[in-house]
This record gives structure tokens, sequence and C-alpha cells, in this order.
């Protein structure tokens, strides 16, 4: 599995163009191309989650809350 697979799969039950325009939506830092096997979901990333994606060996952090607000 790649990461642009779990995009296309969030993207069928959370459409993104049902986002407010000022809301970022998508991958943000990274490549759809990516292996992934092991995924961290989080409302907000913050360090401890970063902390915790690294112990767990996650390739993918899928937040509720973008990065970046634009």
């Amino acid at each position: 599995m790649v990461v642009g697979d779990i995009i296309e799969a969030l993207d069928e039950g959370a459409p993104p163009e049902t986002a407010q325009e000022w809301d970022s939506v998508g991958l943000q830092v990274g490549t759809p191309a990516a292996p992934v096997s092991t995924v961290l979901v989080c409302l907000e990333v913050t360090d401890a989650v970063l902390d915790e994606a690294e112990a767990a060996g996650a390739e993918l952090i899928v937040a509720h809350h973008p990065l970046i607000f634009r």
C-alpha cells in the first residue's frame, strides 16, 4: 500500500470539495508514492504525536486538524 491509496480512501468518505475554502486538506508533507504499512491517527499533530509515530514506526500520520491553516 502507498500513501496515495489511503488518500483515495479518505477522499471517498470526506470529499475534499466539501471542505471550507479556508481549510487545508490533503497531503501536506510527503509523496503519494511512498510505501506505508503503519498509520497513526490523531486529532492534531504535536511533538508528542511525532514522538509516538516515530516509536511506532508509522510512515504516515492522518490528522483531523491540518498542520497549517491558510
